[in-house]
């Protein structure tokens, strides 16, 4: 039941993300140069995202009704299978370096989207950012999570088709 209402409090994200999902697809396709600022708007603000994980759990609402569990805080690693399996030490390292090279390939990926480092290292940058999300993603699941896992499959498609890249100037 808890799952179900996380699923269903997330539907305002789902409209929001699609919504910008397709702006930035149509600025992309009418090769409006806004629409690569935005993309690496999004990539940057998809790896920062990741930055939650250093983020103690927030407290319950003091209007909590009685009875009605608070959401619970997608962003533990206490819950991560990686930590249990390595050790709490060595598992939190492992994340937190995960995290470090996510948050570090989301910006130089952005940085390419827009042409401030080559456009050639773009896919290799996002695929990296985006891989390595999912990684930190899996290891830590929850499932209000499942936008991340999202952004990064659409990433990767993106990549993987070929159907976009950044102009060579």
């Amino acid at each position: 039941m808890r799952e179900m209402r996380a699923l269903v409090g997330m539907l305002p994200w789902v409209i929001v993300l699609a919504i910008a999902g397709a702006a930035i697809w149509l600025l992309l396709d009418r090769q409006v140069v806004l629409g690569t600022w935005v993309l690496a708007g999004l990539i940057v603000a998809h790896g920062l995202v990741h930055a939650l994980y250093l983020v103690p759990p927030p407290d319950a609402p003091a209007d909590q009704p009685a009875g009605r569990a608070a959401p619970r805080w997608p962003f533990d690693l206490e819950r991560s299978w990686l930590v249990a399996l390595a050790g709490a030490r060595r598992g939190r390292r492992l994340a937190l370096i995960l995290l470090g090279a996510i948050v570090g390939l989301s910006v130089l990926a952005a940085l390419a989207t827009v042409g401030v480092l080559p456009v050639t290292w773009w896919p290799a940058l996002v695929v990296l950012a985006a891989g390595a999300s999912l990684v930190l993603l899996v290891l830590a699941f929850d499932i209000q999570l499942i936008l991340g896992v999202g952004i990064d499959v659409v990433l990767l498609a993106v990549v993987l088709t070929g159907v976009w890249t950044p102009a060579t100037a």
